[in-house]
């Protein structure tokens, strides 16, 4: 997963919604490792083909084991980077058009506040990244590796 920041206190997320749920979940952009890729690799490219745009090269902060029921149990494990675009006029988009596979997105700068007043209709994924995020590591047993920045 990518966190862009923008303004200091803005990520860069995209908003689904889950059946049979009122709440807007927001994740970063990021993709799935395909065999014999890296992590880091498998971020840049995601975002090549999500985005149609190049980063600089990201580095990890972060390792979040995610267990989490939607229509049943899911369980990933999530390598968060820091990332940065090499376009820089991508920070004053107000949103970004992605695709993946057939289906398009739109990426949307939201602030980080915004997800940390407890709202019930809106949630920041995965479970932990909002604590790592805001220094408020109360889900520290989710995060498996912390690298400083």
């Amino acid at each position: 997963m990518a966190i862009f920041t923008c303004n200091e206190d803005q990520i860069l997320v995209q908003a689904f919604q889950s059946p049979g749920s009122s709440t807007t979940f927001y994740r970063p952009m990021g993709g799935t490792v395909e065999f014999g890729e890296n992590s880091q690799y498998t971020l840049m490219r995601e975002i090549r083909e999500e985005l149609h745009q190049e980063i600089e090269l990201p580095q990890l902060i972060a390792v979040i084991e995610n267990i989490f029921q939607v229509e049943e149990t899911g369980h990933e494990i999530d390598f968060i980077y820091e990332a940065k675009f090499k376009n820089t006029d991508m920070y004053s988009k107000i949103e970004l058009q992605g695709i993946e596979g057939k289906e398009s997105y739109r990426a949307v700068w939201e602030s980080i506040g915004d997800f940390n007043e407890g709202k019930e209709d809106i949630k920041l994924v995965p479970d932990g990244l909002l604590a790592l995020l805001t220094g408020k590591n109360k889900d520290a047993q989710s995060i498996i590796h912390i690298r400083t920045r």
